[in-house]
């Protein structure tokens, strides 16, 4: 449960050069179609939680030594909930791939 605790952690203080710091060198994210390194990745949760965005009702479903996934709810701006499950891979004690899906929850 250490790296879960320590992503909450960082996004509720908004920690972004601590986070960038934990990601991996070679970090990248995959959303979708689109990837992004730790840099863009930082950046891009920088502008999303200055936007008032939150990790709501999160949920730990597996931790190890070279992976995390978990679950949480993000609500928009115009009301929308999205049901988000993250999932990062470890390499050197960092993270090293990240991919996320969103799906829009009722």
């Amino acid at each position: 449960m250490e790296k879960y605790k320590k992503v909450l952690r960082l996004v509720e203080e908004r920690n972004w050069q601590e986070m960038e710091e934990w990601l991996h060198e070679d970090f990248m994210y995959i959303k979708e179609t689109a990837l992004s390194d730790r840099h863009e990745h930082v950046e891009k949760l920088r502008s999303q939680f200055t936007a008032k965005v939150a990790i709501n009702e999160p949920e730990l479903l597996y931790e190890d030594e070279d992976m995390m996934a978990f679950k949480h709810f993000v609500i928009q701006k115009n009301g929308k909930k999205h049901r988000v499950t993250q999932i990062q891979l470890y390499k050197d004690g960092k993270v090293w791939r990240e991919i996320s899906n969103a799906i829009e929850a009722m």
